[in-house]
C-alpha cells in the first residue's frame, strides 16, 4: 500500500485481553482494556478501573470558553475507553480535583445511573455499551469521559496486502491515503499522530479502537499553520468508519466533502480548538452516523452544501456536547458551490441526546444561501442542559431557521426556502435561568418563507407546551404554518 508515510517513531504497548467468570448477577463478563503508550503517562486527574482492572486515562483537550475567541488556550479533560459485554463495574478516583469528590452524577440522565460516592470513590455498574459522561461536584470543569465499546467484530486481517494495520502504541507519520478496497486498522492502544485521506476512492474501511490525535499540530488558524483534519472523505463513495476516536484536532474532525454511501458507526470526538466541528458533511448523500459522540468547539452534527445537493443524511442515537456554535446544524452555507437549483432534503436527526449545548441553538436551519430545505425531521430530541449563551446577548434560540444573508452567504442576490419540517419529541430537561429558552424563525420575502414546521411532543422543564407564545417562538411575517401539537 502506498501511503507516503513516514515513521518517526514506533513505541509499542501491550494490549490485555480478559475474559472471565462474572458474579451472579452477570453469568458471564467478557472485557478488552488497552494499555498505553509507553511514551505516553496516564492522567494524574483521574485513576479509573473496570472489574478491578486500572485503566489507562488519556488527558484530552477541551475549551471551556463558550464565546469565540481566535486564539483561546484549550484545558483538558481525562477520557479512557474498553470494551465489554456483560456486566462492567467501574471505580473512579480524581486526585486532579481541587477538592474532594463529594457527588457524582453519570450521563446521559436515560442511562439512569445512581453512582455510589464514598470517601471520594465513585462507583457504579454498566450493563450496556455506549459513551458515559461523569460530572463531579456539580462541575463540568473536570468531567471524566468513559468510551464503553462493544467487543470488536470482523477484524481485518493483517496479512492482507490491502489492510494498513497500526499496532499498539505511539505513531507520527505523515498523511495516509487510502486508496479502493483498503482497510486501515488502529488498533486499541494506539495513538496515531497524522491524518487520513480518503480521495476518490470507494470500498473503503478505517476501524479499530485507538486514537487519531492532532495535538502535534498546531491550531489552524495560527501562523504558519493549516488545516489538518483527522478523516477527510472527498469525492469517494462506500466507505465506513467505526470503532476510532478523534481527539485534539486542529480543525474540523471527521469531514466528508461530495461523497455518498457512508456508514460511520461509535465513532467519538473531542475537539477544543478553533473550528473544530464534529461529524460535517457537504453536498453529500446517503450518509449515516450512529452510536457515536462528539464534544466539540463548533458545530457538532453539520450539513452543507459547497459543491451539489445534499440528500439522505441520518444522524441516529448520538450524543452531542458542544461547547460553542450549534448542536445540530444544516448551513449556513447551502450554496457555496453556486450550484443550479441546491436542495437539502431527507435529513433525520433522531435519538439525539444533547448532553450540553453552551453557545448557539440547539436545532438550527440557516439557510443563508439560495437553497430548498425541505423534509427535515427532528425526532426524539433530548436537550440535557440547554445553556445557550449567544454572542453578546443575541443567538441564544432553542430552535432557530432563517432565510437571511450572513458573513459565510455566498449567494447575496438570492434566497431559498426552509419547507416541511417536523420536530417530534423535542424534550428539554435544564435550562440556564429556570425559563424556557426562546426560539426564533424569519423568512426573507413573499417568495422566500419558512412553511410547515410542525412542532409535537415538546416537553419543557417537565411542563408539555402546545402553544407557540409559551414556546416563545418568534415569527416574521414571511412564515406560514407553523403549528405546535
Amino acid at each position: 500500500m502506498k501511503t507516503g508515510k513516514k515513521l518517526i517513531a514506533v513505541l509499542l504497548a501491550l494490549v490485555s485481553l480478559v475474559t472471565f467468570t462474572g458474579t451472579c448477577e452477570s453469568p458471564r463478563t467478557l472485557l478488552t482494556i488497552y494499555e498505553g503508550p509507553k511514551t505516553m503517562t496516564s492522567s494524574a486527574v483521574a485513576n479509573v478501573s473496570v472489574n478491578g482492572y486500572e485503566l489507562f486515562v488519556y488527558d484530552v483537550m477541551v475549551n471551556h470558553e463558550h464565546i469565540w475567541n481566535a486564539n483561546t488556550q484549550p484545558s483538558s479533560t481525562p477520557v479512557t475507553y474498553f470494551d465489554f459485554s456483560g456486566k462492567a463495574k467501574i471505580v473512579i478516583e480524581m486526585p486532579g480535583l481541587p477538592k474532594p469528590v463529594e457527588s457524582a452524577a453519570v450521563l446521559p440522565t436515560s442511562c439512569g445511573i445512581e453512582p455510589v460516592v464514598d470517601n471520594g470513590k465513585v462507583r457504579f455498574f454498566i450493563t450496556e455499551p455506549g459513551q458515559y459522561t461523569v460530572v463531579f461536584n456539580d462541575s463540568v470543569n473536570q468531567a471524566l469521559h468513559i468510551f464503553a465499546n462493544p467487543l470488536e467484530e470482523d477484524v481485518p486481517d493483517r496479512d492482507d496486502p490491502n489492510v494498513f494495520w497500526i499496532g499498539p502504541g505511539e505513531w507520527v507519520m505523515d498523511a495516509i491515503v487510502l486508496k479502493d478496497d483498503q482497510t486501515l486498522y488502529l488498533s486499541g492502544g494506539a495513538v496515531l499522530h497524522s491524518i487520513i485521506s480518503v480521495a476518490n476512492a470507494k470500498n473503503v474501511r478505517i476501524c479499530g479502537r485507538g486514537m487519531i490525535d492532532g495535538s502535534d499540530y498546531p491550531a489552524w488558524n495560527q501562523p504558519g499553520s493549516y488545516a489538518r483534519v483527522p478523516i477527510d472523505l472527498n469525492h469517494s463513495k462506500n466507505v465506513t468508519v467505526e470503532g476510532i476516536s478523534i481527539v485534539n484536532s486542529n480543525c474540523w474532525n471527521l469531514n466528508s466533502y461530495s461523497s455518498r454511501d457512508v456508514r460511520i458507526d461509535n465513532v467519538k470526538i473531542i475537539s477544543g480548538r478553533q473550528n473544530g466541528d464534529g461529524f460535517t458533511f457537504q453536498s453529500c448523500t446517503d450518509h449515516v452516523v450512529t452510536n457515536c459522540f462528539a464534544r466539540t468547539w463548533d458545530d457538532s452534527l453539520v450539513i452543507k452544501n459547497y459543491s451539489g445537493s445534499t440528500k439522505g443524511i441520518t444522524f441516529k442515537n448520538v450524543q452531542v456536547w458542544t461547547d460553542l456554535a450549534q448542536s445540530m446544524e444544516i448551513g449556513y452555507e447551502t450554496d457555496k458551490g453556486l450550484t443550479l437549483d441546491p436542495e437539502i432534503s431527507q435529513v433525520l436527526f433522531e435519538d439525539i441526546t444533547v448532553l450540553y449545548n453552551w453557545h448557539k441553538p440547539v436545532i438550527s436551519i440557516h439557510n443563508s444561501d439560495d437553497a430548498y430545505v425541505h423534509d427535515v425531521t427532528y425526532r426524539n430530541i433530548t436537550v440535557e442542559n440547554a445553556f445557550m449563551q449567544g454572542d453578546n446577548g443575541y443567538n441564544k434560540e432553542l430552535v432557530e431557521m432563517t432565510l437571511q444573508n450572513s458573513s459565510w452567504s455566498t449567494v447575496r442576490d438570492e434566497f431559498g426556502t426552509i419547507d416541511d419540517v417536523l420536530i417530534d419529541g423535542l424534550t428539554v430537561l435544564n435550562t440556564l435561568d429556570g425559563k424556557v429558552p426562546r426560539s426564533r424563525f424569519a423568512g426573507q420575502d413573499e417568495e422566500h418563507r419558512i412553511t410547515n414546521v410542525t412542532f409535537r411532543n415538546v416537553v419543557i422543564l417537565g411542563k408539555p407546551v402546545t402553544d407557540l407564545k409559551d414556546f416563545k417562538l418568534s415569527l416574521n411575517e414571511y412564515c406560514e404554518g407553523i403549528t405546535i401539537q
